[in-house]
């Protein structure tokens, strides 16, 4: 049995031990003096060695990789991206790897870093990439999949699973009433949901992303409070009708309702000190009741924009209450992908239909708003890719 004096110095021993050991460090990326030189411009000037300047060289190299992160300077940054530059990508160990791809510029990156960032991107949910990260997969996107309709799919069902939740966009630094920001990569409510799939699809890098985002959020564009397309029926469809054409009536179904909406806009902006002088409008709308979507089902395209009509009855006191995608399931099912608590989610889209309607007993005997039935916006599909 050890003593309880052996046992003392051990323990003893451990701490110290551990006190002296260092800190994890990051590890060395290779340290190729002649690469150095060769990105750094450096050249042996008259009374100096070629040794000397080598070592120097290499001096400067190891204390730059050894820096720790949040010490470097913009200068020493842009230096060590420029000698990793140089660097036979195969030779990077996975630390230095990393750090370069999320430093480097996207237009500087060769097809072998930018097909590391697109392995990086199917590891993981795609709701979980950085700008950085987007701005890449969406030059891939627009190259592989040049079907528009096809791309708008795509990115919606990338997002299937995506956490929801309800006010995530704002107009901030633009505008302080609203200080959410302007984009959100990782959670969505169902506008923001089909406002990103769609600028997503349309976009060919993170630039046109972030401004086709707006286009479609804001009328003409234009970020504000008040442009904000903040009624679906009343604003969000008519100020993207380049992006999408309402077909409700045209889809043939043997019934159509039509109701009425009272907005007062200048009520809304009210809590914002806002908005004043804003007239009441009478808006007008029409919805294929529940009972007929089944008639039109066949009809509807990949990438059509869906609006699901709320309300206490026809006729009157109804609205736009959620939003969603049109797709195609394997079985050549028409779904419907929408975000809605908990997370983004695929269904057949009579099954939805079918089970809101099932839902309505309940809701009415608790004065909530019943599901009424839906209406389709067509996506420009032909006219945008073109």
């Amino acid at each position: 049995m050890m003593s309880k004096g052996r046992i003392s110095r051990l323990v003893v021993a451990a701490t110290f031990i551990g006190f002296l050991a260092p800190a994890w460090s990051k590890p060395l990326p290779p340290i190729d003096v002649d690469v150095a030189m060769k990105a750094w411009g450096r050249k042996v000037t008259r009374g100096e060695t070629t040794a000397a300047v080598r070592k120097k060289v290499r001096a400067e190299l190891v204390k730059l990789a050894q820096k720790p992160s949040d010490k470097i300077e913009e200068n020493e940054r842009w230096k060590l991206l420029n000698y990793l530059s140089e660097v036979e990508w195969n030779r990077l160990n996975s630390y230095w790897k990393n750090w370069f791809l999320a430093q480097m510029p996207n237009p500087r990156l060769n097809q072998e870093q930018t097909s590391a960032i697109l392995k990086r991107i199917g590891s993981k949910p795609f709701w979980e990439i950085t700008p950085k990260e987007l701005d890449v997969y969406l030059g891939w996107a627009k190259a592989n999949i040049p079907s528009l309709r096809q791309r708008v799919v795509h990115y919606a069902r990338k997002r299937v699973g995506q956490p929801y939740e309800m006010y995530l966009l704002g107009e901030f630094p633009f505008e302080i009433y609203d200080t959410q920001p302007l984009f959100e990569l990782r959670k969505s409510d169902c506008v923001v949901f089909c406002e990103h799939t769609y600028a997503m699809a349309l976009s060919k890098d993170w630039k046109e992303f972030f401004q086709t985002l707006q286009k479609i959020r804001y009328k003409d564009g234009q970020i504000g409070m008040l442009t904000r397309n903040h009624y679906t029926e009343a604003d969000w469809n008519k100020n993207n009708a380049w992006l999408v054409t309402d077909v409700t009536r045209e889809l043939g179904a043997s019934r159509i309702a039509h109701y009425t909406e009272r907005i007062d806009r200048e009520k809304f902006f009210a809590k914002f000190g806002i908005g004043k002088g804003i007239p009441v409008q009478n808006f007008e709308d029409d919805y294929l009741p529940a009972d007929v979507i089944h008639e039109v089902v066949g009809k509807l395209q990949d990438g059509d924009f869906v609006n699901v009509v709320r309300g206490s009855g026809a006729g009157t006191n109804a609205w736009v209450g959620h939003t969603g995608l049109i797709a195609h399931n394997d079985k050549g099912e028409v779904t419907l992908i929408h975000s809605t608590p908990p997370r983004v989610v695929e269904v057949p889209l009579l099954d939805y239909v079918k089970e809101n309607v099932k839902k309505n007993e309940e809701r009415k005997a608790k004065g909530q708003p019943q599901f009424l039935g839906l209406k389709f916006l067509r996506l420009r599909a032909e006219e945008l890719q073109r």
